[in-house]
């Protein structure tokens, strides 16, 4: 798999987990970065997969049914702390 827009340490990364007592404790409670940026890197994939492609005529009916393979996708960075937002991929 191939990952545009890949960097080798991300600002997300420096930020250390605070998910401690205090802060569960705390009014509001508030959200550790570290963990929520991380869950979001742990959702994009780093293998190849497939998705349907389904080709639909103009009355929105399937006319043929096809999977290709994503051999390549790009990731979509926030600006502040180079998290990742989404992740992209198409095919020609």
């Amino acid at each position: 798999m191939d990952i545009i827009n890949s960097i080798k340490k991300a600002r997300w990364e420096s930020i250390p987990c605070v998910c401690g007592k205090e802060v569960m404790d705390s009014f509001p409670i508030k959200e550790c970065l570290s963990c929520k940026f991380n869950q979001a890197w742990l959702s994009v994939p780093q293998k190849d997969f497939t998705v349907n492609d389904n080709i639909i005529d103009k009355n929105g009916k399937v006319t043929k049914k096809q999977t290709k393979t994503v051999k390549e996708i790009t990731l979509h960075r926030g600006d502040r702390y180079q998290d990742v937002i989404g992740f992209s991929w198409s095919w020609t």
